[in-house]
Order: C-alpha cells, then sequence, then structure tokens
C-alpha cells in the first residue's frame, strides 16, 4: 500500500504540475458558479414577485437546469483530457521500463497512478463546496443530505470516466489519440442501449451497458445498489483489464490465452451485473427529505399486500397513436415509467402483447388497405407483421374491445384483471394515483356508482355538451372517476333497491317523477344511500319533492352574476368559509364555475341532517331573475327596481348518522356543474374537477380516489436578499477564480524554474 501512496503522490504532483489540470478545476468551478447563480437568481426574482416556490433545493441542484445536472452533462469532454497522459507519457519518455523494471508490481503502477485520479476528482467535488454552503445559507432548511448524496454521484461518474481514461491511456503512446479513444468508448456506453433496443434479450444486456443516466439517478435524489455496483463493476473491470493487458506485454502471452482471460473478465462482469440489477437484490435509498422518489406510504401499504406473481401486459395495437410506447426500441423507457412500483412489488413482470385491428379514427388513404396499413405501421414500429395477434385473435379477448381496440394495459393476479390506460395530457403515463386504483381494484373491486337513466337524467356514456362522460367515464381522462377506482353504472329506478354501490347521482331530469319513483327513491335514502343531486332550472320543479324531503327549497328564478367578459348567468362562485373545514379546502381565490344556477333555501326542519354550505353567491354582483328572458337576443343587466341581490347557497352538503356510518346527499344547483363542457372549460381557472372528486371520495369514506398524500417541502423560502447575491456571485465568479488561477501560475512558475 506504501508504494501505491507513493506512486499515487508523484502522479498527482506531476498532475498538478501541468497547466490542464488547473485548466479543468477552473472551468468545473466557473461552469458550477454560473448554473448556481443562475438558478438562485432566477428563485429569487419568483419569490419577490410573491410566485409560490417549491423543493429548491431539488430545483437548485438537480433536474434539468440546476448546478450538478449542469456539470454532469459537460464532465464527459473534460476528463479525457486528464487521463491521455497518465500511461502515454510513459511510453513517449521511455519511463515505463524503469517503472517495470523497479520493485513494484504492474497492480500497484495501476492502483498508483488510479488514486491520484480518484484524489483529483475528490478535490474536484470539493470545489463544490462553496456553492453548498452559500445555498445552505441562502436556503430557509436546505436538504443537505440530497445534495451530498448528488455530489457523491459526481464523484463515481468522475471515477468511472477516469478508469476508462486510463485503460485508454495505457493503449498508446499517443496522448490525442488515448483522449479521442476515451470520448469515443464513452459515447458507447452512453448509446449502448440502442444497439439492442430492437431485440429481446440483448435490449437488457445494451441497457446495462449504458453509463447514461446513472448519475443522473443519484443526482436527482435515488440512491440506489444498482447504480453504485455498476461504477464499482466498471471501474474495477477497466482497473484489472488494464492490469492484465500490462502483463500480458510483459509475460508476452499467446492471443489464445489473452482472449480466455478477457473472456473471463468480461463474464465475471456480466455476471455481477445481472445479479445486482434483479429487482429482488436492489437496495434503495431515498436521499429527499419528503421521499419524493418514492411513492406513497399509502401506495407502500397496498403494496405490500401482493405476496403471488403480477403481471402487467402492454396490449399494442399498431394502427393506434399510442403504438410508440409499446415499440421494442421503447421498452426499456415504457418500463421505468413503472420503477417506483417494481421497487416495493419485486415480483411485478412486464409483458408485450402486439396486434393489428380496427380503431374508431382509423383513416386509410385511396391507395391504401387496412391490412397494408396495418403491415406499414408494424415495420414503423420495428415489429414483426407475422408475429401480430390477428382481429380474430382479437375477438377471443373481449376485454379488449371494451377499451375501444386502443394501447391499454392490463393488471393480471389471482385470475383478475384491470385495466390501466394511457392518458391524454401532458404526462401520458399513469402515475401513482391511478396506478394504485387499479392495484386496489384487483384485491377489492371497483366502487359502483350509480346514475339515474330513467326519466332523460344526464348520461355519463355520450359526450356531448350536457353529457358527464369526462367526468364519470372518460377513459382518456386520468382524473375520470373510471381511472380513479369507480365503476360507473346506469340504473333503472324500479332496481334501486337492490343497488349496493358507494351512492347514486340524480341529475336533471326531463320530466317529473311518478309516485312510485319518487317512493323508490325515499327508500334510497331512507336506507342511508348516498346521493350527489344537480339541477337546473328547468328541473328544478321534478327534484323539488326530493329536496322537500331533505329540508330544502329550490327558489324559483335564475341567478346571475354582473361581468365584463362572460354572461351573466355564468357565476364564478367562491368556496363558503365552512367548506375547508369539511374536505373542501384549496387555494385563497379558488372558485367553481356553474352555469344557469338556482338558488337553494333552508327549510325549518333539517330532517335530522347536519347542513354545510359549501358555495354561496356573493350579494355584491349576484342577483336572482324571475324574468323569462334571452341571452342570444337581449342583454340582461341588473335591474335594481324589480331585481334583488341575494346571498344564497349554491352547493350544499347534508349529513347525518345511518345504521352506524354517515349518510352524505350533496345538492348542486347546477347540473352543468358536472357537465363535459364545465370540466373541460380552459377560459377560467375553475375547481369543479376537484369538487367533484373529493365528493364521490367521501362516499367511499377516503378509499377512491386513492390517495397518493406525501409530506410537503419545507425548503421553500430564500433567504438571501438580491444584495446578498450579488455579493457572493461577485465572490465566487470573479475573486475565487481569479485566485486558483493565480496559485496555480504560481506553482506552475516555481516548477518551471526548478
Amino acid at each position: 500500500m506504501r508504494k501505491i501512496i507513493k506512486i499515487a503522490r508523484l502522479e498527482l504532483s506531476v498532475l498538478f504540475y501541468s497547466p490542464i489540470a488547473w485548466i479543468i478545476l477552473v472551468v468545473l468551478f466557473l461552469q458550477a458558479g454560473l448554473a448556481y447563480f443562475d438558478m438562485l437568481y432566477s428563485q429569487e426574482t419568483q419569490q419577490q414577485l410573491e410566485r409560490p416556490l417549491t423543493v429548491l433545493t431539488r430545483v437548485m441542484f438537480a433536474g434539468e437546469k440546476g448546478m450538478l445536472s449542469s456539470i454532469i452533462e459537460y464532465l464527459y469532454l473534460y476528463i479525457p483530457l486528464l487521463t491521455m497522459g497518465v500511461f502515454s507519457r510513459e511510453y513517449t519518455s521511455g519511463s515505463i521500463k524503469l517503472l517495470q523494471s523497479s520493485p513494484v508490481t504492474t497492480t500497484q503502477i495501476v492502483l498508483g497512478k488510479y488514486l491520484s485520479i480518484v484524489v483529483y476528482a475528490l478535490i474536484a467535488v470539493l470545489m463544490m463546496s462553496p456553492f453548498v454552503l452559500s445555498a445552505y445559507f441562502s436556503i430557509d432548511q436546505m436538504d443537505l443530505t440530497f445534495v451530498l448524496c448528488g455530489l457523491l454521484g459526481i464523484f463515481l461518474l468522475i471515477c468511472t470516466y477516469s478508469a476508462v481514461g486510463l485503460f485508454m491511456s495505457s493503449l498508446t503512446s499517443y496522448q490525442i489519440v488515448a483522449a479521442i479513444s476515451t470520448l469515443a468508448f464513452l459515447a458507447f456506453l452512453n448509446y449502448a442501449p440502442l444497439l439492442g433496443a430492437k431485440y429481446d434479450g440483448l435490449r437488457e444486456i445494451t441497457n446495462w451497458l449504458s453509463i447514461s443516466g446513472r448519475a443522473e439517478e443519484i443526482v436527482n435524489g435515488l440512491l440506489t445498489s444498482r447504480e453504485i455496483a455498476y461504477f464499482i463493476l466498471v471501474i474495477v473491470f477497466f482497473l484489472s483489464i488494464t492490469i492484465l493487458r500490462m502483463v500480458q506485454l510483459r509475460e508476452g502471452s499467446s492471443v489464445l490465452k489473452r482472449i480466455g482471460q478477457y473472456a473471463a473478465l468480461i463474464a465475471v462482469l456480466f455476471l455481477f451485473g445481472f445479479i445486482s440489477a434483479n429487482p429482488k437484490y436492489i437496495a434503495y435509498y431515498d436521499t429527499t427529505r419528503i421521499n419524493d422518489r418514492t411513492i406513497s406510504p399509502n401506495g407502500i401499504s397496498l403494496a405490500k399486500r401482493f405476496t403471488e406473481p403480477i403481471e402487467l401486459v402492454s396490449y399494442v395495437n399498431v394502427l393506434d397513436q399510442n403504438a410508440a410506447y409499446g415499440d421494442p426500441v421503447n421498452r426499456i423507457a415504457d418500463m421505468s415509467s413503472f420503477d417506483f412500483y417494481f421497487r416495493e412489488i419485486p415480483q411485478l413482470k412486464m409483458e408485450y402483447i402486439a396486434y393489428y385491428d380496427s380503431i374508431p379514427y382509423l383513416r386509410l388513404d385511396s391507395n391504401e388497405t387496412f391490412l397494408s396499413k396495418a403491415e406499414k405501421a408494424a415495420d414503423a414500429l420495428n415489429l414483426n407483421f407475422k408475429k401480430l395477434l390477428t382481429p380474430q385473435d382479437i375477438k377471443k379477448m373481449p376485454f379488449i374491445a371494451k377499451e375501444s381496440k386502443m394501447f391499454v394495459r392490463f393488471f393480471e393476479y389471482n385470475g383478475k384483471r384491470e385495466a390501466l390506460r394511457m392518458y391524454d395530457d401532458m404526462f401520458r403515463y399513469p402515475r401513482e394515483g391511478e396506478i394504485s386504483a387499479a392495484l386496489l381494484r384487483l384485491l377489492e373491486g371497483p366502487a359502483k356508482l350509480g346514475i339515474l337513466s330513467s326519466n332523460g337524467e344526464r348520461n355519463a356514456i355520450d359526450f356531448s355538451e350536457k353529457a358527464y362522460s369526462f367526468a364519470l367515464n372518460g377513459k382518456s381522462t386520468r382524473s375520470s372517476m373510471i381511472n380513479q377506482g369507480f365503476e360507473i353504472l346506469p340504473i333503472k329506478i324500479d332496481s334501486l333497491a337492490q343497488f349496493q354501490g358507494v351512492g347514486i347521482i340524480i341529475a336533471d331530469p326531463a320530466k317529473p317523477y311518478s309516485k312510485e319513483e319518487l317512493a323508490a327513491i325515499f327508500q334510497y335514502i331512507d336506507a342511508g344511500g348516498n346521493v350527489f343531486l344537480l339541477t337546473d332550472p328547468a328541473s328544478s320543479a321534478f327534484l323539488q319533492p326530493i329536496v322537500n324531503k331533505l329540508g330544502l327549497k329550490f327558489m324559483d328564478g335564475t341567478l346571475m352574476q354582473e361581468s365584463e367578459d362572460f354572461d351573466p348567468d355564468l357565476l364564478r362562485i367562491k368556496f363558503a368559509p365552512d367548506a375547508s373545514k369539511n374536505g373542501f379546502d384549496f387555494y385563497d381565490g379558488a372558485i367553481s364555475v356553474m352555469k344557469g344556477a338556482v338558488g337553494i333555501q333552508f327549510d325549518q326542519n333539517n330532517n335530522g341532517f347536519e347542513r354545510t354550505v359549501l358555495m354561496e353567491t356573493d350579494p355584491k354582483d349576484t342577483w336572482n331573475k324571475t324574468e323569462k328572458y334571452d341571452l342570444a337576443l337581449e342583454k340582461v343587466l341588473f335591474n335594481p327596481i324589480s331585481d334583488k341581490r341575494v346571498k344564497v347557497p349554491t352547493a350544499v352538503r347534508l349529513k347525518r348518522k345511518t345504521n352506524a356510518n354517515d349518510q352524505l346527499i350533496y345538492v348542486f344547483a347546477d347540473a352543468d356543474y358536472m357537465s363535459n363542457s364545465e370540466v373541460t372549460r380552459f377560459n377560467i381557472n375553475s375547481m369543479n374537477f376537484n369538487v367533484i372528486s373529493r365528493i364521490f371520495k367521501s362516499f367511499t369514506n377516503g378509499k377512491f380516489p386513492v390517495s397518493g398524500k406525501k409530506e410537503k417541502a419545507t425548503d421553500v423560502i430564500i433567504k438571501a436578499d438580491r444584495k446578498s447575491i450579488n455579493f457572493q456571485r461577485l465572490l465566487l465568479l470573479i475573486v475565487a477564480p481569479i485566485s486558483i488561477a493565480i496559485i496555480a501560475a504560481v506553482i506552475l512558475r516555481r516548477r518551471k524554474r526548478k
């Protein structure tokens, strides 16, 4: 060990007696500083503008523009310059022969030289400490563990790059050739997954070889034994192969013996690599304070309930617009989207089944057939058309037809199957809420939600403006109740007594209910059933007998609100004070939208219900219009003579104990509240969808939608002011680099004199 340290000290002195080592340190320091202060200045500006900040430590150091992320992006350019002369200059000067004839082994030579680079890597990482110290005093409750583990990722990456560079330097006496060879091999390690992406079996091997994203994973908060093992294995492999090559040259080994030794090293590398990448043996450590890289505690407890093998089968229709997610080239990236759950359910397996069949939006050109289009699509997706399942095969799988034969996944467990879909939003992939909902449905079944369909009520089937399909049955809508654990069932009133669901929806009937129908509804309510009742001015009379039983009454007329931008019958309503105390807590100033609403009044007799007003109008700008009007023909304005400003509830929750359970009845004065037109409204930021979700969550006692609640970030305040930031910038981006440059110049000049 003493000899290794002596060689390392000698090599380190040689390293720092060259300008390259100093230049790389200065460049790394400046790059880190520029990225750090750019983010700090930007976040402080946002804070001055009173915009909310979140997880500042991660924003400053990780993500796309964080300090450590920016270093990783260009690090591969610097290390080859550092390692290119480690052995090359020994070959050029002839000193390698003196080393080999001296009383040191080849292993000691290689390890000594590598140790010097490791020390240099440690110095380079320590050069980042001023920025970490700055952040510690600039960010309130900075997540120090997160940053330190990120620095560990940078250190491991430098050490790995250096091991590759050391080996390349041992191959040639030309330093430039060594540098270019190192760059080329690092490029290979980055792009290795593309080489085998199309082929099963080879895809996993080339993906493991890839160094791309390894350090980023650590920097972004997830330290795993798989990544640590990868860095160690690659370092050990390249050091071993460097030692082996030098020994072989010294001994003059035969070609066959050399090949056998190299093959044995490669076999050992892949053996340990395979073991370290097996989900059963991977250990994880979430370095973030709030466990941001781990699913919620609720999700973890749910995952632990799966003790038997479980499969996630993706059915890829090559004609579907989402088929590219099942392309063999994208398989690794697709599977990585479920890493959070692989971690908690190691027995989870993924499978892909490709097929072709008609889809609702399929369009054919005049010169192509359905078959030719399918063949063309399969070729584009790197799939063998002859191996695809045919439409005849798909007929035997009716569960795919129910999903309109689009790209869909199914969890399969103990003979049960639950769909997991892709969504028409910026994320596309299912997230924890949707995955957990599907898993819980596998174990306990869905929460059945009935919607009355006897008297022309609103339905959850079609996609007209007034229907409820987006909120309840929208398969491609992430927040739709069908994707959050519910099953929506149209029910007739005569079968209401047999309904065993979590609640029913009664919305905007087109005609009055008969005495028998009202009796069936009253019987359901008396039995403790949950109800979500929505009305419009036109249907309020038909629902009046039901709300009378609940101790409520609908006002005559339509509520109006003054506005320069919208029709007067479009209400932007704030939440009542009691709403936040009863599960409807949103940000300050949050509003809901109602169009064509009526007012709700309370009778003296509450029939045993506890009443909570969720939303109510503001008398400053809202009035009740009882006369007929036509907005297409006239402009409706407040008339102080005939109109009266009102403060009335528009959404009420009724609650009482029945059979040891809480019965919940929600009465909303606008049937459009849950309509397709309102939940997809883009010109007003409303809470309609959030309110709907919380209503149905209360129907299931919090079971669905599945909660993925985590701790809130605490590092959300920047303590440093603009003056302090500018002073730090001056000190660290000008004074510090100049000081390093002066120290380097003095050392190099003294060396030159000697």
